[in-house]
């Protein structure tokens, strides 16, 4: 079967052409630190307020998180000691429908910092996500077996609601947050982000009704067939780095229980105390989208009368012109006076609720719950609902963390961070790589970062308390109780 990966990339359209992007979750490990707000501020922008950390600037980061209920690695079969000697994937074909979801992030170089009761960070990094969702399993078994399936030939399929989307970016942001009210010892926070979005690249997929039928090794019968495909081509020799742009926004809110009177408390001017009974945190991530120039190829897919495909076996797929020519002519599946003027890709909104609880002597418990927001009528990338919690231990040079978590609330995931000083090790999915267990999918994540962690002019040691003189108070510059 000389071209058998092209027939299945096909299917899906863009399930593998976004397959060979390199694409982590939310680091979890470090989602509640009051140590990290560089970090924290992709959760919830209003974090950079009242930090711990003064200036906090981060050199370098890269995270990758991948995960999906298909194919997996049986327990005991691998080993991370000897890598080469990892069989291929088996396949639960139970857990029907499928669904995949891949999310790489290079930081690059990116600051918070503190004025006042005022907080702004500037921000910067590249990524990728890859989403996959709604496939059945007749279609898993063509996608993992090839068209060559005996078992399915001459049966009619199914598809609906099925998703594809692959996409990636690099941004540029400019966050900021404040202390909005006080109230006895209660404050209320507020943040933003705003960033300017470059697109890379981006490849769409939605199957809302599809009907098909194998006949035979040779001929496929299509009946209903409705959705959209959209692509952007982003150089065939050399990868433009340029290709669209967009806009991005992040906003929260928090609101602390404080352990002190708070009428008066202004952060880091120049000392600062940080610390609170608990918070709760909201906020709403990723609204925008990328739009992508041309070239790119965008069609409504619009097919009620059956059509035959035969030879589909010798169909040759080179690029993604011949894809988008195969999709037109081929099936006769795309409408040729579709609406061709702009191809957007959505982000992957969220709407996250974060409590954080602090207990005694640096011991936390951090819980977030976050649900992805479909895009039922547009191309884009949704990001994976899941709620965790996160007992840590977290002191000025050392902060531990484990978190649990589900992802889409049904799969289980145990991970672990460590921060030494500013550099940063974690994993929201550590447990089943490192215990071999049945493995569907792992994550890791690192940054290196400097930190500041008070205001130049708040001393360690307290200043001697000077006489009136003219009748003016002169007091000791206060020192931090954390």
């Amino acid at each position: 079967m000389r071209q058998s990966w092209h027939i299945r990339a096909l299917v899906l359209t863009a399930f593998f052409a976004v397959g060979g992007i390199l694409t982590a979750q939310d680091q979890l490990g470090l989602s509640g630190s009051n140590y990290s707000p560089v970090n924290t501020v992709w959760n919830n922008p209003s974090t950079l307020v009242d930090s711990k950390a003064f200036l906090d600037i981060q050199l370098a980061g890269a995270g990758v998180f991948g995960r999906n209920n298909l194919a997996h690695l049986p327990q005991g079969s691998y080993s991370l000691r000897d890598p080469e000697s990892t069989p291929l994937p088996s396949y639960r074909r139970e857990n029907a429908p499928y669904l995949a979801y891949v999310d790489a992030e290079v930081w690059g170089p990116s600051a918070a910092f503190a004025v006042r009761e005022h907080a702004f960070a500037l921000l910067t990094r590249v990524r990728t996500v890859a989403d996959v969702r709604g496939i059945p399993e007749s279609l898993g078994y063509y996608l993992t077996e090839g068209f060559q399936y005996r078992p399915q030939m001459g049966i009619q399929h199914q598809v609906t609601d099925a998703r594809v989307g692959g996409l990636a970016w690099g941004e540029i942001g400019v966050s900021y947050g404040t202390i909005v009210s006080r109230n006895g010892n209660r404050i209320t926070q507020a943040g933003i982000t705003v960033r300017r979005m470059i697109g890379i690249a981006g490849a769409g997929m939605r199957l809302d009704d599809w009907s098909y039928i194998v006949n035979d090794s040779n001929s496929m019968r299509t009946g209903n067939f409705q959705g959209e495909y959209g692509f952007n081509d982003p150089g065939s020799e050399s990868l433009n780095w340029n290709n669209g742009g967009g806009w991005g926004v992040d906003m929260g809110i928090t609101f602390k229980q404080r352990l002190l009177q708070s009428d008066n408390y202004v952060p880091h001017s120049p000392c600062s105390d940080g610390g609170y009974r608990y918070r709760l945190g909201v906020s709403v991530l990723d609204i925008g989208r990328v739009r992508f120039r041309a070239p790119f190829y965008r069609n409504q897919i619009n097919q009620t009368e059956q059509h035959e495909w035969d030879n589909y076996e010798d169909t040759q797929v080179e690029d993604v012109e011949d894809l988008d020519s195969l999709l037109r002519s081929g099936l006769l599946a795309a409408q040729d006076n579709s609406d061709l003027d702009r191809f957007t890709m959505m982000l992957p909104t969220a709407l996250s609720v974060q409590f954080d609880y602090f207990f005694k002597h640096g011991f936390y418990v951090h819980s977030v719950l976050t649900a992805g927001i479909p895009w039922r009528n547009r191309l884009g990338v949704q990001r994976p609902s899941y709620m965790g919690i996160i007992p840590r231990w977290e002191s000025k040079r050392l902060e531990l963390a484990l978190p649990i978590s589900l992802h889409e609330f049904r799969y289980p995931q145990v991970g672990a961070m460590l921060r030494l000083n500013s550099i940063v090790v974690g994993s929201d999915n550590l447990f089943g790589p490192l215990f071999r267990r049945t493995l569907f999918g792992a994550d890791v994540y690192v940054s290196i970062r400097y930190t500041a962690f008070k205001h130049w002019k708040c001393s360690n040691r307290p200043m001697k308390k000077k006489p009136a003189r003219k009748g003016r108070q002169f007091s000791p510059v206060p020192c931090p109780v954390w």
